[in-house]
C-alpha cells in the first residue's frame, strides 16, 4: 500500500512548483487552517488526493501535525474537515455535506 502522504513534483498536474500530496483528511484539513490552499484531484477509482504548492511554512507545518505538537481551535479545524468534505463530493460529483 503506498504512504498516505509524500513529496511530489506536480509539474504537469497544474503546479508550477514542487508541492506535496496526501489523501490523508486530517492532515489536509490542519494544513488548511494553516492557509495552505489544496487542489483535489481524483482516481478513476474514486480516491481523492490533497495537493499542496510549496510554501515557505509547508514542512514546518506538516512536522508540527506528525509530532503531535499541532494546535488547533476544534471549531475551526472542523470547519476546514467540513469545507473539504464538500470539495470532494463537489468532485465526485454528489452534494452529501450540504448541511
Amino acid at each position: 500500500m503506498p504512504p498516505v502522504s509524500q513529496r511530489e513534483n506536480l509539474v504537469g498536474q497544474g503546479e508550477a512548483t514542487p508541492g506535496f500530496v496526501t489523501d490523508h483528511l486530517a492532515l489536509a484539513s490542519y494544513l488548511l487552517t494553516r492557509g495552505h490552499r489544496p487542489s483535489l484531484s481524483a482516481t478513476n477509482t474514486g480516491k481523492v488526493s490533497f495537493c499542496f504548492t510549496e510554501t515557505p511554512d509547508l514542512d514546518s507545518d506538516i512536522a508540527a501535525f506528525h509530532s503531535g505538537a499541532a494546535l488547533v481551535e476544534p471549531n475551526i479545524y472542523d470547519a476546514a474537515r467540513l469545507a473539504l468534505r464538500r470539495q470532494i463530493e463537489e468532485l465526485k460529483g454528489g452534494g452529501r455535506w450540504d448541511r
